[in-house]
């Protein structure tokens, strides 16, 4: 089993906006506490008044922060691949029986659009292909598109995991609401090679809000 694959966010100050990312809608041609303050060990002079000892004061607790792949990978079956992505944290994880196996951001269908249906289906559905060097093409009321991606996981229909060299702005932002894909699912390359390589056609993926 491998160590879990955790891939980082590298954002720029400034964020530029980017055109919506291809999916292919129509069709595809492959290519210390604190230190106590009593240890600030005070050396006063002797005096007939003892000096009182300073009380530390007490830190807060830390935040409990819940860790949803570790959520989602412990009701995961022994022995089972599942890929859970979640729509409002703008994150991927992926599981094999209760082991987190991939941990990365990515970018969602550009939801807040009112002229096209481009959010990322919620509900369960599973991987159908698996394809290199592919173009993705399409088109719709905003225009057309046809780009080239590296790794090519379809699970919805039209819809799946690619790589989008063109994005711009970093995965995982909240930018995706209007500037994210047309239903698909952007991965960093890194941790969509992992991807490609460990899942299997008709490995389950969850899509939560």
């Amino acid at each position: 089993m491998k160590n879990t694959i955790r891939v980082g966010i590298v954002a720029s100050a400034a964020v530029v906006l980017v055109a919506l990312a291809g999916c292919s809608a129509s069709s595809i041609k492959t290519a210390s506490a604190v230190h106590a303050a009593a240890e600030a060990t005070h050396s006063a002079a002797p005096s007939a008044t003892p000096v009182p000892t300073p009380v530390p004061t007490p830190e807060a607790a830390p935040v409990q922060v819940v860790d949803q792949g570790a959520t989602d990978c412990a009701g995961n079956p022994a022995g089972t691949k599942h890929i859970y992505v979640k729509i409002s944290q703008q994150h991927l994880w992926a599981c094999e029986g209760t082991v987190l196996f991939v941990d990365a951001p990515v970018t969602t269908g550009a939801s807040a659009l009112t002229n096209v249906r481009n959010a990322t289906p919620l509900g369960t559905s599973r991987i159908t292909g698996k394809s290199q060097d592919v173009h993705l093409i399409g088109h719709d009321v905003n225009g057309a598109w046809d780009d080239h991606v590296t790794y090519w996981l379809p699970f919805n229909g039209g819809d799946g995991f690619h790589d989008a060299p063109w994005q711009t702005f970093p995965l995982g932002s909240p930018l995706y609401t209007t500037q994210g894909s047309h239903g698909c699912v952007h991965v960093l390359l890194p941790a969509l090679a992992q991807l490609f390589n460990w899942v299997s056609v008709g490995t389950p993926v969850t899509v939560k809000a």
